[in-house]
């Protein structure tokens, strides 16, 4: 059994929330099919202070605001059609590109992401409609006072760190369970309103720990996706480190009764050292096509029901 170590001096979680409308789920013949979705994205923090140290979250292209009052942030992304895709570094996004006479996928192909100024990122247009193969949304987490540094972790204290909450009418199995949320971290630019050069990949969590076979040929059980093989488009197991509800040993911290953060021996931060200039977090949010719930037999036709996606985020004082 793990160990753990109380850290005393703690801060507060700052929750991510990222919504999103689905409708037509069902509209498709085969498994990798189109949904129509509006997208929005809702952030917050809970302020609570020990030794005059706080942890906020804000959009990135607002940067870091500095002044240590509670606050709701909203933050509303363009509406757009979400496509199921798969990406196994969130570099190289594949799509559906051809499937047998069995409904089984076949081939893949690489988006050709749009590049003009109102395109949002991962969106992508066939026969003159736009997909997006992905969402993404950009955070700036940071001190609110100049005096330390800390490390951020997904925060268990109320219980799953990410959570998938339908709202407004019942849960599509194809929607929650081929849905992916992947955090990466990235250094703040000069601007403080940008982030600059790589993104780290932290981590991807699906709602179930991935067992079963996609709908595809190839299909081979776990956690999987398209990669780029010797230039050809496979289906191999991913490689990328996940976690799933009920799954996320490693890295969480959780709060005691006396109010203080305790992580196990080896946990895994989401970013280290995070001080007063902040870092970048990106959420991406994606429905992965070769998993096996991304399948016509398990969506709601003309659903209403919208997804609240929640990331929360606990930062624990290192100095």
């Amino acid at each position: 059994m793990q160990s753990s170590r109380s850290l005393k001096t703690q801060l507060v979680a700052a929750a991510v929330s990222v919504v999103l409308s689905a409708f037509a789920l069902s509209a498709a013949t085969y498994a990798w099919y189109v949904a129509n979705t509006k997208v929005s994205a809702t952030t917050s923090t809970i302020s609570a202070t020990t030794n005059g140290f706080i942890l906020q979250i804000d959009e990135l292209k607002n940067g870091a605001q500095h002044g240590g009052e509670q606050k709701s942030l909203e933050a509303q992304t363009m509406g757009a059609t979400l496509s199921p895709s798969s990406t196994d570094n969130l570099k190289n996004w594949y799509v559906c590109n051809g499937w047998n006479n069995q409904g089984l996928v076949t081939d893949y192909s690489t988006p050709n992401f749009s590049t003009t100024a109102k395109a949002l990122p991962g969106e992508y247009e066939v026969a003159g409609k736009k997909y997006n193969a992905f969402i993404k949304s950009d955070y700036i987490v940071y001190t609110i006072t100049d005096t330390g540094t800390a490390d951020v972790y997904l925060d268990a204290s109320d219980g799953a760190p990410v959570t998938i909450e339908s709202v407004g009418g019942e849960a599509s199995e194809t929607m929650v369970g081929s849905l992916r949320v992947a955090i990466t971290t990235q250094a703040i630019g000069r601007d403080g309103k940008s982030g600059t050069g790589p993104e780290d990949l932290r981590v991807v969590y699906a709602i179930h720990n991935e067992t079963g076979k996609g709908n595809d040929a190839s299909a081979i059980e776990g956690w999987t996706s398209i990669q780029n093989k010797g230039g050809t488009p496979t289906l191999a197991q991913a490689t990328y480190q996940h976690i799933f509800t009920g799954g996320t040993d490693g890295w969480v911290a959780t709060k005691g009764t006396n109010g203080d953060y305790s992580v196990a021996d080896g946990t895994q931060p989401i970013a280290k050292g995070v001080g007063y200039r902040g870092v970048a977090v990106h959420v991406y949010i994606w429905m992965e096509g070769t998993d096996a719930d991304c399948v016509n037999g398990k969506s709601i036709e003309n659903s209403p029901t919208t997804y609240n996606v929640n990331v929360k985020l606990a930062g624990v004082a290192t100095s």
